[in-house]
């Protein structure tokens, strides 16, 4: 970058933390241990408790409605194995070490909410449900045990889940998805995970410009939700809200876009209890880096998705995950409140 107040504002993206994705086997034993090891250790100078936030994320069969992100593990018996064995019991085996400080886990993002909308319509969804539900089943089992370790069930966005029907199949499938791991703890629920959907919109309402959405911001659709859970016997309804990418009404032309946007601009700063009123709103928190892209513009790619060819995509973007600078310095330029 060249320019002194975009340069500014990267310095100042530099002192607030961000989620660390674990999202394959060679990541995950890459970066767990070491950022443990180093938040630790800042406790013990600082004298004051510091939070690690990871992102479990290597489902076989991930992101089964979508192209640019699917992962390494496919839908099978022999890589649900080591989703396990490989995976899943190496975190466990960190956390045991690393107990006396406190750790977040984002539990496998866009997974269940594909569970409650698109096991009917996308063949790949059909084929993965029994190794999410399983899968979850054994994580929640073997990472939600520890009392210093909080987990977050991810719930997509507004304009997933946020319709009444959609809602009431979901609160059925995340009160199963807890039961089947108990008696592990779930802490609650994160939204908006990489998404742009504002935290508040109030100039949309229930109606056709929203395909007759009740929820058409993150806020309404998190008053919904809790209210929702609660009914459906869920003891534990606390909220996560990814505010990385949502500070600015992105460019997209439908709420459903989800890749590279536009116009998108960094969020509300890391915060807990952030909202007066809103009790179980635990935090606002960046959980997806504002610089990485959402996936690849190159329709040549085997990850490619149509999403990622839209005209509210930003192009030419790399492969999801890998640093998209142009995208970065939109999302500061963007920022609100500014950085």
């Amino acid at each position: 970058m060249s320019d002194s107040s975009l340069i500014a504002k990267a310095e100042k993206m530099k002192t607030y933390s961000n989620a660390i994705w674990l999202d394959n086997i060679k990541n995950m034993q890459s970066w767990l241990e070491p950022n443990l090891k180093g938040a630790l250790s800042q406790q013990n100078s600082g004298g004051t408790p510091v939070l690690t936030v990871f992102v479990v994320y290597d489902l076989p069969g991930r992101d089964c409605h979508a192209l640019a992100s699917n992962g390494e593990l496919l839908a099978n018996d022999s890589d649900m194995e080591r989703y396990k064995s490989e995976y899943i019991d190496v975190i466990e085996g960190h956390l045991k070490t690393y107990k006396s400080q406190p750790v977040v886990l984002v539990i496998e993002p866009d997974s269940l909410a594909n569970m409650v909308t698109n096991i009917e319509s996308t063949p790949a969804c059909a084929d993965s449900q029994t190794y999410y539900y399983d899968g979850h089943a054994y994580l929640l089992k073997k990472l939600g045990v520890f009392p210093n370790v909080a987990l977050y069930l991810d719930i997509g966005h507004a304009f997933w889940l946020g319709w009444d029907d959609n809602r009431e199949k979901a609160a059925k499938v995340y009160s199963k998805v807890i039961q089947s791991g108990s008696p592990a703890k779930v802490r609650g629920f994160v939204d908006n995970v990489a998404n742009y959907t504002p935290w508040e919109d109030p100039t949309l309402s229930r109606g056709p410009d929203t395909e007759w959405n009740p929820c058409p911001d993150e806020k309404r659709y998190l008053e919904a939700m809790h209210k929702d859970f609660k009914a459906a016997g869920i003891q534990s309804v606390y909220f996560f809200s990814d505010s990385s990418r949502n500070g600015k009404k992105t460019d997209r032309k439908h709420p459903g876009e989800w890749c590279n946007q536009t116009g998108c601009g960094v969020g509300a700063r890391p915060k807990a209890s952030p909202i007066s009123g809103m009790e179980y709103l635990d935090a606002f928190y960046w959980v997806k880096p504002i610089g990485e892209s959402d996936g690849t513009s190159d329709t040549s790619a085997k990850r490619y998705d149509g999403y990622c060819g839209h005209e509210t995509a930003m192009k030419p973007a790399p492969e999801a995950g890998q640093w998209f600078q142009k995208f970065f310095e939109e999302g500061i330029k963007n920022a609100n409140p500014p950085l």
